[in-house]
């Protein structure tokens, strides 16, 4: 069983088969970004496409690209209880139920059940529209259910110590030995695009889905009072909410736009113009007014910035004095924004080196790091740095040295509220799994992730690296 998703910027002949190449054919006529779940011999599954045809109209492409996997993991624990979607019966359903709640060696967070539920109940609601199905293959006694189940687990949080940032940004990511000089067997790429990618993760909290389709114009120069943020298109249920990045990580995203990203432009500047007539080519960027304009396809598209969709944020380009450069911040060698895969490679890989060659300055950790450890990272600290700040004050109002604080003081300085704020976290018990953490990292506070940064880097270091890497 395959998953793919419709993509009407690739031509049928690029198909791997002529069944393949038909459903590409056709796919003027099918919501670009649809999941196509494809049997062995690349055959379109039913049920499966007549539900996407209809979902696929009114959802967007991130929630659309979530939905088909679920329904690929669904489908596929079908097959290997030898059934399908029409027939499975209340067992099969259940079995399902245990094995993502339960039996999994991390099992899913209630946020993502709840979204798979989604796509389970609607798929059999579908059927039963059809006439395929007569009922449901479960049974429902008002709100419980097969597919409903106490909520006992909660999501695994594992952040890192301020030493074990440095180890994974400098071993990891940067390829360097547990001695700070280059390892001459590394053989990574872009090593500076990895660690601002990974800085801004763990000063900021955002999630991988956010920090990979930055804009390089959403991100200022350096500066010493730091940067803000506005997500929104590409926020989880695009929430939207506000993010600072501390003047600490600008600079090292500086530092990458000078170097590695500068070198990725200039090499791609052909291969982009190439492929013009595919991409959104913006002809007007106002920083001030957060607002993009150009051509795709034809068509005249104006885009504020925190609006502008994930996939028109990874095929936008400028046309510059020299050719075309890629919007996105994080580039790679074709010139255009790299994968969300391409980044879960990029720390798997890092994860592995680092739990190889620095065991002792890892703490003994050997669970890999990925970028949502990162954001782990950032609400841990934060919330420790905050609840400290809320006890100096209490203790300083319960001497006689300020007078009492007004309502609006204690929202501003409650530490879980403003967290839960900056993560963008619409249930406060997410928030509140973090308060056991806080008396167990020595991280500090979000203020002092200036010391997080390499400050010895140089851009003479940076460029040496970044050309023994190539």
């Amino acid at each position: 069983m395959h998953l793919r998703f419709v993509d009407r910027r690739f031509p049928a002949e690029a198909a791997a088969d002529d069944l393949i190449g038909e459903v590409y054919a056709s796919a003027r006529s099918l919501p670009d970004g649809m999941p196509l779940l494809l049997d062995d011999r690349w055959r379109p599954l039913e049920p499966w496409l007549a539900y996407f045809l209809v979902v696929g109209a009114a959802t967007g492409t991130s929630t659309l690209r979530n939905y088909g996997y679920d329904a690929l993991r669904f489908a596929s624990f079908l097959d290997t209880r030898e059934t399908d979607v029409v027939h499975a019966t209340s067992e099969d359903i259940v079995a399902y139920r245990e094995s993502r709640l339960a039996k999994a060696e991390r099992p899913v967070s209630s946020a993502t059940w709840r979204r798979e539920v989604v796509v389970i109940r609607g798929i059999y609601r579908m059927l039963m529209q059809t006439g395929e199905i007569q009922r449901e293959p479960w049974m429902s006694v008002g709100r419980a259910s097969a597919l409903s189940r106490p909520w006992h687990s909660e999501p695994d949080i594992r952040p890192l110590t301020q030493t074990q940032w440095a180890t994974f940004r400098d071993v990891g990511l940067g390829g360097r030995n547990v001695s700070g000089e280059l390892d001459p067997s590394w053989r990574g790429r872009a090593p500076l695009r990895s660690q601002a990618g990974a800085q801004l993760a763990v000063s900021t909290g955002m999630r991988l889905a956010e920090f990979s389709t930055l804009l390089d114009a959403e991100l200022p120069s350096v500066s010493n009072s730091g940067a803000s943020i506005l997500l929104e298109a590409c926020a989880k249920y695009q929430k939207r909410r506000r993010v600072h990045v501390p003047a600490a990580t600008l600079r090292a995203v500086d530092l990458y736009r000078q170097t590695e990203r500068r070198s990725v432009v200039n090499a791609s500047r052909g291969s982009l113009w190439s492929r013009r007539s595919e991409l959104f080519v913006v002809d007007e960027i106002d920083v001030s007014a957060g607002v993009v304009r150009g051509r795709l396809d034809g068509r005249r598209l104006s885009w504020r910035l925190h609006l502008m969709p994930p996939h028109l944020r990874r095929i936008a380009v400028v046309e510059r004095d020299r050719g075309l450069e890629a919007l996105g911040l994080f580039i790679g060698r074709g010139g255009l924004p790299i994968s969300l895969r391409a980044w879960h490679a990029t720390f798997e890989t890092a994860s592995r080196r680092v739990l190889e060659l620095a065991p002792d300055e890892m703490g003994g950790r050997r669970s890999r790091i990925t970028p949502h450890d990162l954001r782990h990272t950032f609400a841990v600290v934060l919330l420790k740095a905050l609840t400290d700040i809320a006890l100096a004050r209490e203790s300083e109002r319960r001497a006689g040295s300020v007078g009492p604080a007004s309502l609006s003081e204690h929202i501003a300085i409650n530490p879980r509220l403003t967290v839960q704020r900056l993560l963008g976290h619409s249930n406060p018990a997410t928030t509140m799994v973090y308060l056991r953490y806080i008396e167990d990292t020595d991280a500090l506070i979000q203020d002092v992730f200036e010391s997080w940064n390499d400050e010895s880097l140089t851009f003479a270091d940076a460029i040496w690296a970044d050309r023994s890497a190539q």
